[in-house]
């Protein structure tokens, strides 16, 4: 099995090696091959820091094959330590089944903002892009797991989620930046993601301008 388990490893890098100017959809046909075809990709573990394109397809079909959110989160959690770089997390997102409850992934996500680890910090935040910050009875119990972070891409993570959660809820958005819960380091970021989106009103993008003034 070792032997069969190892070839895929080399059938993979042989794929790979045949495709040029390779882009993300190359890499996701096969993943998703390998989905129809049952295939067991833990060969390309030992591998995944070879290329962003090992890592994908080790991510994606493992990821996907499996039947239940939980069994999922519980997969990334197992890999925590192999998340190095944004991307890493924000390909987690489009591979998740629904989540079965908001519960769930809140107490979830309270774990992962404290960790020790950068990018599962970021993960906590990026959780909640799934559909939970479209949903306005939620949006207090999220601005409240917010805190002060000294990594640009938790930052960045937040400023995100912050941006996203004023499309659907603005009021308590404003209310949260007004209280100056963060940093201006976060809160700046999130004023110019929530200036830049196409999704939210030019009342809206001039209020939360206006708030930059109680940070400076």
């Amino acid at each position: 099995m070792d032997e069969e388990l190892f070839m895929i490893y080399e059938q993979t890098k042989q794929q790979l090696a045949e495709i040029k100017n390779i882009k993300t959809a190359d890499i996701d046909k096969i993943a998703k091959q390998y989905l129809k075809d049952g295939v067991d990709v833990s060969s390309l573990y030992p591998h995944i820091q070879e290329s962003g394109a090992l890592y994908r397809i080790y991510f994606v079909v493992s990821i996907k094959s499996k039947k239940k959110y939980e069994d999922q989160i519980k997969f990334i959690e197992d890999h925590f330590k192999d998340l190095h770089d944004w991307w890493h997390v924000d390909i987690l997102l489009q591979l998740l089944l629904p989540a079965p409850s908001f519960t769930y992934v809140y107490q979830k996500a309270k774990q992962y903002v404290k960790s020790p680890l950068l990018f599962v910090r970021r993960w906590g935040y990026v959780i909640f892009l799934s559909g939970f910050q479209k949903n306005l009875i939620y949006t207090e119990q999220i601005l409240a797991l917010f805190h002060d972070d000294e990594e640009y891409y938790v930052q960045m993570a937040e400023a995100w989620l912050l941006a996203d959660l004023a499309i659907y809820n603005s009021v308590e958005v404003l209310k949260f930046i007004a209280n100056k819960s963060l940093n201006y380091s976060i809160i700046g970021k999130g004023i110019q993601k929530i200036s830049d989106s196409f999704r939210i009103s030019d009342e809206i993008k001039q209020k939360a301008k206006e708030l930059r003034t109680l940070y400076k």
